[in-house]
């Protein structure tokens, strides 16, 4: 105490010491090394400790570690199954069946009591399927372990999947969906295994609205009585317990698990085929150009295993790697680069190299990966830099086991795709006796400049060369396919009904002369926005060039705001710039457009236009008469009053707030005349039931005369 007072009142005394101290001796006495003279010593050799295990007399296989250290115990379960075995028909099932395994209930307890139990006990049981395994993990108190067992064992085998959750899950699955092309790294990633694996591979398909909508309660149990059985189940527990206590609590809540009909389901073979070349996707909304190029990798029992290992922290495993080294360093083309021949466990990887570049070095960033790929055999790694990369590898291993939870994990990943459990504790003598020779023999083997398929997502203009420059472009779509429309059969006596109700819905609105001479039409309001922060409003006003012309101006609390739409093109005026939209922006824009209700009736009689009744319906606790409108594919429901013939509302399949698609809901309350029309001024919008906005009109006019400005694209600057 008397020291920390003395240094505190005098830290310039303690400075001028330090400074005394430092200076007292020779540097000669010293005897500081040359740093060539500097030499580390060998690593340490380190035990890994193994899993206890064990197999139940169902066929179950159970690993126990213990770790006193926290009262805490961990659980998970692999179970061989795996979305790569879904039929194509119904892709997402395995992940809809991993979700709603948790969230839908299991035993005695609905999917909300378990949450309850669960956060009662601060305990956590989280469910999933990937592409070649499902995972359960648990973990609990040490206390709770046997009653937090009891509910894990249920969730693997008596999930209830009630429907309603079932519904949430779907719901998630269409808004991930919906925002599948927002992330251009997730476009790459995503495009370029289908390129090299084939768009229909098991290892590369992607689920759609279509093939989530197909999906039923029956298609989750049927999936689980299929796959999840103890035979299948490789199950492991690390925490604070006695192995033989925690043994019997496991044999107690799986002991009586029956055995399935059957082996599990074996890896899908990959069949990968494709043209080298270069594939390109537009987007405009970008600023860089995001670069991968690849072919087919190896799996983690391949001969060269340990020299590809090494050979990939030569290209790209630090900061002293070839690719960080020459492409970002050096040629200052990237700040994210790296490049791998990757490997799993029962089906081959991908070599990969990525990047993203500035859009005017788009063709620089090419012919910087392509020439490190080359580069990987016509400039063979060297021995310092083989040693170089052995030693990074040495040095890092022990962090892959640095806590008793990771090396279960391992064993159990071993376990499962019938590794030798032993494998992690020859893996760094392996590396050992790497030479330089296989290193380069592998570089060369496995790294094939010539056969890569080249994937560019960015903008079309702004590159310092053509992308032909490198080889034949192949545009690719990612358009993300619209669910298909429920509609009924058209017939000759329900479009006679159809053609009836039109007729008195046109005359409730002012007549036949008076819809089709409404070329024009300015209207001005208040649009309030729900969402999860409040409801928002804002005003607005549209202006409508019938067929396909239209600008909505908005006050927003940031500025104003214009989106046009002027036949195919379109684009939005914010105070940060103009931007042109995209091909889904667009397309949702015009769709919106397309289904106001004066342009759907003007539509009647044009080639694409068909009209069926359907049979009555209720809006609201009111009865309707429905009719089903097709206009161009686009399929809408009418609903119309009965009495009046008045129409207050429509439905049909949209897009919700996040972009999930879904029933949209459309009340038409507050009728007036406007010019020779009798039409709604507030609007109730709902998605899957909930309001999503509400739009209250101000003012309406029709017959309007519109400057050309009005829907043209302003210059920059103005």
């Amino acid at each position: 105490m008397k020291i920390r007072t003395a240094l505190t009142s005098s830290p310039a005394l303690f400075a001028l010491a330090l400074l005394t101290s430092a200076v007292a001796v020779p540097a000669a006495a010293q005897d500081v090394p040359a740093i060539d003279d500097l030499s580390t010593p060998p690593l340490p050799s380190f035990d890994i400790p193994q899993p206890q295990r064990f197999e139940l007399d169902n066929g179950m296989v159970v690993m126990l570690v213990e770790d006193h250290e926290l009262p805490l115990v961990e659980g998970i379960a692999l179970i061989r199954t795996g979305a790569r075995y879904e039929p194509a028909d119904k892709l997402g099932l395995a992940g809809l069946t991993g979700d709603v395994l948790r969230s839908g209930g299991a035993g005695e307890r609905t999917g909300d009591a378990l949450d309850e139990f669960l956060e009662g006990t601060a305990a956590s049981i989280e469910a999933s399927i990937a592409g070649d395994m499902g995972r359960v993990r648990m973990s609990s108190l040490a206390d709770d372990f046997p009653e937090v067992l009891a509910a894990f064992a249920d969730v693997l085998r008596r999930p209830r999947f009630e429907a309603e959750k079932l519904d949430l899950a779907k719901n998630d699955a269409n808004a991930a969906i919906s925002r599948q092309n927002d992330n251009p790294q997730g476009i790459l990633f995503r495009e370029a295994s289908q390129i090299v694996y084939g768009e229909d591979s098991p290892y590369a398909r992607s689920e759609t609205y279509e093939t989530i909508a197909g999906i039923t309660r029956d298609d989750l149990v049927a999936w689980h009585e299929q796959y999840f059985h103890p035979e299948r189940v490789i199950l492991g527990f690390v925490g604070d317990f006695d192995t033989e206590e925690a043994l019997a609590e496991i044999r107690s809540a799986f002991g009586d698990w029956s055995r399935g009909d059957g082996p599990a389901p074996p890896a899908i073979p990959v069949e990968a085929e494709f043209d080298p070349g270069v594939y390109y996707i537009e987007k405009n909304d970008l600023t860089q150009s995001n670069i991968a190029m690849g072919h087919l990798g190896v799996r983690k029992d391949h001969p060269d295993f340990y020299p590809i290992e090494v050979m990939n922290n030569v290209l790209s495993g630090s900061f002293a790697s070839r690719l960080f080294n020459n492409v970002r360093t050096s040629k200052g083309l990237a700040y994210a680069v790296t490049g791998a021949v990757n490997s799993n466990y029962d089906s081959p990887s991908l070599f990969f190299m990525f990047m993203t570049t500035k859009t005017e070095t788009t063709g620089a960033g090419i012919e910087a990966l392509l020439e490190e790929a080359r580069n990987m055999t016509a400039q063979p790694p060297t021995d310092e830099e083989v040693e170089r990369a052995k030693t990074a590898i040495e040095n890092s291993y022990v962090f892959n086991f640095d806590s008793p939870g990771k090396i279960l994990n391992q064993q159990l990943q071993y376990e499962y795709f019938g590794y030798p459990l032993d494998r992690t504790e020859r893996y760094l003598e392996a590396i050992g006796k790497v030479t330089t020779e296989q290193v380069r023999q592998a570089a060369a083997k496995h790294i094939r400049p010539d056969e890569l398929a080249i994937l560019v997502v960015g903008p079309s203009e702004g590159r310092d060369k053509p992308l032909e420059t490198y080889g034949p472009v192949t545009p690719v779509d990612i358009t993300i396919p619209e669910p298909a429309a429920d509609k009924a059969e058209v017939t000759a006596e329900g479009s006679e009904q159809a053609a009836a109700l039109l007729d008195r819905a046109l005359a409730a609105m002012g007549g036949a002369t008076a819809v089709d001479g409404a070329d024009t039409m300015r209207v001005s309001g208040t649009l309030a926005q729900v969402t999860p922060g409040g409801e928002f409003e804002i005003p607005f006003q549209a202006s409508f060039d019938f067929p396909d012309r239209l600008r909505q101006a908005l006050t927003l609390p940031m500025g104003e705001m214009a989106l046009v739409v002027d036949g195919d093109r379109g684009f939005a005026v914010t105070p940060q710039g103009i931007n042109d939209m995209s091909g889904a922006q667009l397309a949702q824009m015009k769709e919106t457009f397309s289904r106001e209700v004066l342009l759907l009736l003007k539509a009647r009689g044009e080639e694409g236009f068909s009209a069926v009744a359907l049979d009555p319906g209720e809006q609201d606790g009111q009865a309707v008469e429905r009719v089903q409108l097709e206009v161009h594919d686009l399929v809408t429901v009418l609903h119309i009053h009965p009495e009046d013939g008045r129409i207050i509302g429509m439905s049909y399949r949209g897009s919700g707030p996040s972009g999930a698609p879904g029933q949209v809901v459309k009340v038409f309350e507050d009728f007036r005349e406007s010019g020779d029309l009798v039409l709604p001024w507030k609007e109730i919008n709902r998605f899957e039931g909930e309001i999503a906005a509400t739009v209250q009109l101000e003012s309406f006019e029709v017959g309007v005369e519109f400057d050309e400005g009005t829907f043209e694209r302003p210059s920059e600057g103005e």
